[in-house]
């Protein structure tokens, strides 16, 4: 093997740390005042003989006074090489964000519907706050405490915090994602936040499959965030019940009156007689609305549902919309955010607390209530619901109880049924020995 080895390479008899014996090969050469001195491994012979090379020319020296010499650069490309081997369809949290914002939420920011970017802007910046939040976990190399000694986890050797988003998302476990819930709440955020946030980085790794579909093949159907402790936020939103009197509505049109602006009292009549939703009324187009049927046909985009409705416009709506001046073909010409600034001061004006402007929802559906006997499809199909189910839960039957307080006694079988908790006539009925029993039961 010595014949084998150039002159200017020495051969070295070397003492690894494990107290086993090698060799290694040692380049050594002066020249003026160029001096290098570099060893390689028992298995670098041949990165020996190259890197001997370049020292014999000008711009081989150059290189190698670079750090860019032929020898170096042949290890930078197997490390290269290796880690990309290693690292192959991996991509951290923040990369997977980076590309679900890219392909699904930036195009939106300058679409031209106001609805629809506010959306984005607030997806954005949850998905950019999302990223930065530090968990804490086990360095790798390092023991993962686990049963008993589980609640030392924090005095481990290789515990630390990290940004979620810099996690490679299938380093990520259950447990981690169940961690970033932990910490918010810690953090006093609301269960309700907390669950969007969840259910936001989920769609995101959901996605990969679109924005980077190696990553997602590596993920083998695994979501980690699907995966998470999710009991820790349920129930966190909590059911408004807030119902605009008749002494609010005059006190915060008065407020509203007195706006440079004269489409704030107009923007919040025609909200309280339609049930409107606001970027609903803010869209709207003159070509829209039909003041001689009585009707507004509102587009696919302008609906939470994403789907045509064509508004029912009672007798009060139709006087709002006929003192409504016309300046161009929009109706109002409010943008959402600059809308909700002014009505949140005008609010503080009138020391009303606690009023929304979608409460403006419910009181319509509470007077369409008092005023005519419409069952939940019909009020569902006028307001625009996306769920007959969810509107006769969570607003009807809690303005039927609120009538019954009033009223101070219960009229009508559903209300009974309501009070009882009786998810179904039959139930009622059986209780009230008014239905048959059940097949099998022996008369004595």
């Amino acid at each position: 093997m010595a014949s084998s080895i150039p002159r200017g390479i020495r051969v070295i008899d070397w003492k690894n740390a494990d107290k086993t014996k090698s060799i290694r090969y040692r380049v050594r050469v002066e020249r003026g005042d160029f001096v290098v001195d570099r060893s390689f491994g028992q298995d670098e012979l041949e990165r020996a003989k190259i890197f001997l090379a370049d020292t014999k020319t000008p711009q081989g020296r150059l290189l190698i006074a670079q750090g860019r010499d032929r020898a170096t650069l042949m290890v930078d490309e197997v490390h290269r090489a290796g880690v990309e081997l290693i690292t192959e369809g991996r991509c951290t949290l923040g990369h997977a964000i980076d590309s679900y914002l890219r392909a699904y939420v930036n195009p939106l920011l300058d679409c031209g519907v106001d609805k629809v970017q506010q959306t984005a802007k607030a997806a954005k910046a949850r998905l950019q706050n999302c990223r930065d939040i530090e968990i804490s976990h086990i360095k790798s190399g390092f023991y993962v405490p686990s049963g008993a000694l589980a609640s030392l986890r924090e005095h481990a050797k290789g515990f630390a915090k990290k940004k979620i988003g810099d996690f490679y998302i299938d380093d990520l476990t259950e447990q981690d994602t169940t961690e970033y819930i932990n910490v918010r709440l810690l953090q006093g955020r609301a269960k309700s936040t907390v669950k969007r946030e969840i259910y936001a980085l989920q769609g995101v790794v959901n996605k990969l499959r679109f924005t980077d579909n190696k990553a997602w093949k590596r993920l083998n159907g695994h979501n980690p965030f699907a995966e998470a402790d999710k009991a820790k936020v349920k129930g966190g939103e909590r059911r408004r019940r807030r119902i605009i009197s008749p002494d609010e509505e005059e006190a915060l049109l008065k407020e509203l009156r007195k706006c440079r602006n004269k489409e704030m009292p107009l923007i919040f009549a025609v909200a309280i007689s339609t049930g409107m939703r606001r970027a609903e009324i803010l869209g709207l187009l003159w070509s829209q609305i039909d003041i001689e049927r009585g009707v507004i046909n509102l587009d696919a985009d302008q609906t939470k549902a994403d789907e045509e409705r064509l508004v029912i416009l009672l007798p009060e709506a139709v006087a709002a919309f006929k003192v409504i001046p016309r300046v161009d073909e929009r109706v109002f010409h409010y943008k959402i955010e600059g809308f909700k600034t002014v009505f949140r001061r005008v609010l503080e004006r009138a020391k009303l607390d606690g009023i929304h402007m979608h409460d403006t929802r419910r009181s319509f559906i509470s007077r369409v209530l008092k005023d005519i006997t419409s069952s939940p499809v019909a009020i569902a199909d006028m307001i625009g619901a996306r769920s007959v189910a969810n509107l006769q839960k969570r607003t009807i039957e809690r303005i039927r109880q609120g009538n019954m307080i009033d009223a101070g006694f219960i009229q009508t079988e559903e209300e009974l049924r309501s009070v009882v908790g009786h998810k179904d006539g039959q139930t009622t009925a059986r209780y009230a020995n008014m239905a048959p029993e059940k097949k099998g039961s022996v008369e004595k």
